[in-house]
Formats: structure tokens, sequence, C-alpha cells
């Protein structure tokens, strides 16, 4: 059985004439005769009773056509869905980052790509670097974003950012109006530090080792965002990125340009071998202008 006899059988029921079923659909009455034939010898029914001159239904007609309407409406809905889909209007993004990406800055991503694609179901994963990078080679999210340098095959990689991390001081603290802070400036200051599986831990240990600075660590963690909440309630200071330093604008702290730069570097992560699809497409377009912008308005002091 053909799809192309069922349109036909229908739009004659639907037109009560084979030339009103050709003109719904743009094809020759000739052609609908055909179709119809052909599914009659198909089933072995007869649905069209051809004494009277023209096709009138028969009884097993109307009992094949209340079935036939039902199988469209969900060829029509299977349509309705491929043409979303083609648009970037419908389907769903798995998206794992790590927490510097995922605890603020992707929420207002999602946001902003919600009010434009708002059948897109986006379901977004927080973890640290590495297991992003796992999940991406292992082909279990569409995308990923995570922190140079990265050592597993099976991913592809985009440079999402290198900028420059800074120090969160609370509000008020004598090195809040500095213009940059120097290593030598937290000698025995309170000092609260990433954990020692953080690529940025290892970064700023050689900083201030070449400084011969000793830092006074007073807690670790491996999440900028709780170092910041830990620095507005006084524990101490700490390095942080741009993204995290953005999130906690007027929440009581101060983020200030550090020297030597120590740069935050991440990368957009793709599985090999998968396409990325309309949507990740148009997701990457908001996520790489926010990123720009918070960029472009980052403290430069």
């Amino acid at each position: 059985m053909f799809v192309r006899q069922l349109e036909a059988f229908r739009a004659t029921m639907l037109a009560g004439t084979v030339s009103g079923a050709a003109v719904l659909l743009g094809v020759s009455q000739p052609a609908v005769s055909r179709l119809i034939g052909r599914l009659e010898k198909e089933l072995k029914l007869t649905l069209f009773d051809r004494g009277s001159g023209r096709l009138a239904p028969t009884a097993e007609a109307q009992i094949l056509y209340d079935q036939v309407e039902r199988t469209f409406v969900s060829v029509d809905k299977i349509r309705e869905v491929a043409a979303a889909i083609g648009t970037a209007q419908a389907g769903h993004l798995h998206v794992a980052t790590l927490p510097a990406i995922g605890l603020g800055f992707l929420p207002a991503v999602i946001e902003e790509f919600h009010r434009a694609h708002p059948q897109v179901t986006v379901t977004a994963e927080v973890n640290i670097s590495a297991r992003v990078e796992e999940a991406v080679a292992a082909q279990h999210v569409d995308l990923g974003i995570g922190e140079f340098p990265f050592r597993r095959t099976g991913l592809e990689t985009e440079v999402f950012c290198r900028a420059p991390e800074y120090l969160a001081v609370p509000t008020g603290h004598p090195l809040a109006e500095r213009p940059h802070i120097r290593p030598g400036d937290l000698h025995a200051m309170p000092f609260i530090a990433l954990t020692r599986d953080q690529v940025g831990r290892h970064m700023l240990d050689r900083v201030f080792a070449r400084a011969g600075v000793v830092r006074r660590i007073v807690a670790e963690t491996q999440v900028n965002a709780v170092l910041c909440d830990m620095v507005a309630r006084g524990i101490g200071v700490g390095l942080i990125d741009p993204f995290t330093a953005a999130d906690f604008v007027g929440r009581g702290i101060v983020a200030v340009p550090f020297r030597p730069r120590v740069e935050f570097r991440l990368g957009i992560l793709y599985p090999t071998h998968r396409p990325l699809s309309r949507v990740a497409r148009a997701f990457l377009t908001v996520l790489r202008r926010r990123r720009n912008d918070l960029l472009r308005t980052a403290p430069r002091r």
C-alpha cells in the first residue's frame, strides 16, 4: 500500500469528487482515478460506487476513511515537527559545562535562547572539566565547555575564551581600589584557593612560586562561585575567572586585575563524527554573543 494512494482516497472523500481531489493534490483527474483503482485492488475492496456516473463512497470507504484520517493527523504532525526541527524551533540539546560557566553565565544563555526557541528542551549538566571532556568524548552530550588542556580523543575543540583572571576581594577591602594586584601584595594575607585537582590551581601555584611568595591558604574549593561567597563573607581573597566575577557584581566582592596575567582558557568541545544540529548551532550563536558582551565589559584597570 502506498501513501500516495491513501492521499488520493482521502482527498476524494474530502472533496466529494475526483476533480476536487485532483485540485487538492495538484495532479490530473486520471491520476487520482488510477491511484484509487490501485488502492481498491490492493485492499480487495470496492471503495466507490461508480454506477451513477460519479464516485459515491461505499460503507467500507466510510469505515476506512475514519482510520485513514487518524493516520494522516499523525503524518501531518510529523511534518510539522520536521519543519520545526529544520528551523531549530524544536528538539533537545544536551550541554555539559564546568561550574564557572554553568552556575551563572549558562542559565542566562539558556534564558535568551529559550525566548527564540521555546519548543527546544535544554539539558544543562554541570561538572568538573575532566568529566565534561569525558562526556563529550563518549558522545553522551551534544557539546561541552571545559578548561584547556584536553587529553581525550574523540572530540573536536574550538577556543571559547582566553581571558585574564581577577583577584576577588571583599567590598571595602584595602586592595579593592588598586589598579592591579601582584603576588607580593598578598603575602601573609588569608587566601582561598582552588583544590589541587583544578588546572587553575597549578597555574597559580607556579606564579606564586616564581615570585617567592608563600600564601596563607585558609580554604579550598573546586568552584569559583563558592570561592566568591567565602570572599564576600570576609574569609579571605582568591583568584576568579571573568564569568564568575560578572555573576557576583554587586554581591559583596570587587574583581581587581591580577599581574602577572593568569589566563583562563576554555574550549567548546564537540563529539568527533557527529554533526551539529540546527538547534546546537543556534544555541552556539547565543553563547558566543553573550561571551563577547561579557568579555568586552570586563574590568581592565
